[in-house]
């Protein structure tokens, strides 16, 4: 396989919700570590990226073989979007053209669904991890509750609909080009369609308790 891409980590040091979420350990490994040792398993990418702003999580980067770009505290605090910090550093890394970004938050990431995404790069402007709901959603308008995409008197049943594509946030693989008009996706998407199983994002002590209770139970 071809490697045009650079795989790119986001982990800024002040995580709110857990105290340094990206260090946080699942069976003797850091949720970085495993991320960035995953990425290199998909032999997928010739370099992998972690853009921080804490000495900590640098070290950890390094000790696992990815890079670490110097993230200005301007662009690390809460109210930075992912984007915004995307633009820093391609602003200073001119000759990356390719991107994925990775959020080692999601700690069911598998090489299958990274090269998934790296085949279908080739032929789309992006390609995100996304999964299936098959809630049915509502909405208030005008004060009024109202059914959002169905029918309420003809409700669909679960095995007759294919549910919504709710992005994971697990990966996103994109273009320079795109950032640099503000987007991170355009309508020229694709997804890799993952696992509900696979679809837990580690945001709160809760998820970290559920992430551990699975994997012993696969043990």
């Amino acid at each position: 396989m071809e490697l045009p891409f650079r795989a790119l980590f986001g982990a800024r040091g002040g995580s709110k919700g857990i105290k340094y979420k990206n260090l946080v350990k699942i069976e003797g490994l850091s949720l970085l570590a495993r991320t960035i040792i995953t990425i290199q398993n998909s032999s997928c990418f010739d370099h992998i990226w972690v853009s921080t702003d804490d000495k900590r999580i640098s070290i950890e980067a390094n000790k696992y073989g990815a890079i670490v770009h110097n993230r200005p505290s301007e662009i690390a605090r809460d109210e930075t979007s992912s984007l915004d910090a995307i633009k820093e550093f391609l602003d200073v890394h001119k000759a990356i053209h390719n991107f994925s970004l990775f959020q080692c938050t999601s700690v069911f990431l598998k090489e299958k669904y990274i090269i998934e995404a790296a085949l279908a790069f080739k032929n789309h402007d992006c390609v995100f991890a996304a999964m299936r709901s098959h809630y049915l959603r509502w909405e208030f308008v005008d004060h009024l509750l109202v059914p959002v995409g169905f029918n309420s008197k003809a409700r669909p049943r679960r095995q007759d609909w294919k549910g919504d594509i709710v992005e994971t946030g697990m990966f996103y693989f994109s273009k320079r080009r795109l950032v640099e008009s503000g987007f991170l996706q355009n309508n020229r998407c694709s997804i890799v369609e993952i696992d509900q199983k696979d679809g837990l994002e580690i945001d709160s002590p809760i998820d970290l308790t559920i992430a551990r209770c699975i994997l012993n139970n696969k043990m």
